[in-house]
């Protein structure tokens, strides 16, 4: 499963730093960039490396802070040891298109990661957030662990220790913190109607779309008229099936005939989901013509509570990535972000 921070912050937090586009831009700019806030400068001066890369060279610099080719070369193994153990070590050779392959795409998203992860840091450190005994103690349980499993050749060639995955793992329960903190003032109150779910099973006839098997459909006024009678045929054999559900899965052109959903779900048309939500429990309705088909459709459960639970809670961190994402962006648009030239020479998987 890898080593990536598991804790209550991680779902959540590593969506919104994850998602957040390649934060790098004029890679190799002019040393000595100022950062818009003073405070944020330490007495440390962080000069990205020009000469021959090292493990001790600083390659990427956040503002007034760095990261040291060591780092990067850990994350690189995070990253081998997490996907390497299922896919193989030919993985980052695929091609995703003529010029870029796999591996390509992952070292760009290396440096983006461990960027986004020291400006949140540095924004940590200008509010106060830090660690808490058991964060540390966790952070290095899993770099002791790691390390252990670790061979000797990797130990040397992706300059692992404890120390230093330690902090690499502090930066991830940092950020996944940082998240909760940015986010602290985010609107929680999610009303049962907006979150509301059903369950429901269906029929549809496709009248404009693609069906279930894969077969391209745009019908004129009369194929309409002809699928809207067959259609009321069918509301009759529903009627009289033993069981809706499986009446509907055998004779819907949709990819499914059972599907959890709210309000603004995109599954169905607007006038089926509308139809749907004025059902009752075990209740069926008639012949419902939207936009892209014709519908039947029988209520399983009108209020699914389980579901309904998970979709607040998905609201809430909707909510929260948004807000993050925005103050993320803030702190970058009063921070510079360089990398060394020479860094991109010698950067391998």
């Amino acid at each position: 499963e890898g080593y990536m921070i598991k804790n209550r912050y991680t779902k959540a937090a590593a969506c919104a730093v994850l998602a957040v586009s390649m934060i790098f831009t004029g890679c190799g700019k002019k040393e000595g960039t100022k950062t818009a806030d003073k405070k944020a400068e330490t007495t440390k001066t962080i000069r990205l490396e020009r000469g021959d890369i090292t493990a001790n060279s600083y390659v990427i610099k956040v503002g007034n802070a760095g990261v040291q080719y060591s780092e990067v070369l850990n994350y690189c193994y995070l990253l081998k040891n997490q996907y390497e153990s299922s896919f193989g070590s030919e993985l980052w050779k695929y091609k995703i298109d003529d010029k870029t392959t796999i591996g390509d795409k992952a070292k760009k998203e290396i440096v983006s990661t461990l960027t986004q992860l020291k400006l949140i840091g540095v924004n940590a450190a200008k509010q106060g957030v830090t660690l808490d005994n058991d964060e540390q103690d966790q952070a290095l349980q899993d770099a002791q662990k790691l390390i252990e499993k670790a061979s000797k050749a990797d130990r040397k060639k992706y300059e692992l220790n404890v120390n230093s995955v330690k902090e690499l793992f502090e930066d991830n329960i940092l950020a996944n913190k940082m998240f909760y903190v940015a986010t602290d003032d985010a609107d929680t109150n999610v009303t049962d109607d907006e979150a509301k779910q059903i369950k429901i099973s269906y029929i549809e006839l496709i009248t404009k779309g693609t069906d279930k098997n894969g077969r391209k459909v745009n019908m004129n006024a009369a194929g309409k008229a002809k699928t809207y009678k067959r259609m009321k045929e069918m509301l009759k054999e529903a009627k009289k099936a033993d069981n809706f559900s499986d009446y509907a899965a055998v004779n819907t052109e949709s990819r499914q005939s059972e599907v959890t959903i709210g309000k603004d779900t995109k599954l169905l048309d607007k006038e089926a989901v509308d139809a749907a939500f004025s059902l009752k429990k075990g209740k069926m309705s008639n012949v419902i013509g939207g936009k892209n088909g014709y519908y039947i459709i029988y209520c399983e459960n009108d209020n699914d509570e389980d579901a309904t639970y998970a979709r607040k809670e998905a609201i809430i961190e909707e909510r929260q990535t948004k807000m993050f994402k925005e103050k993320y962006s803030k702190w970058l648009s009063e921070s510079s972000v360089d990398i060394s030239n020479k860094f991109w020479d010698v950067f391998k998987l």
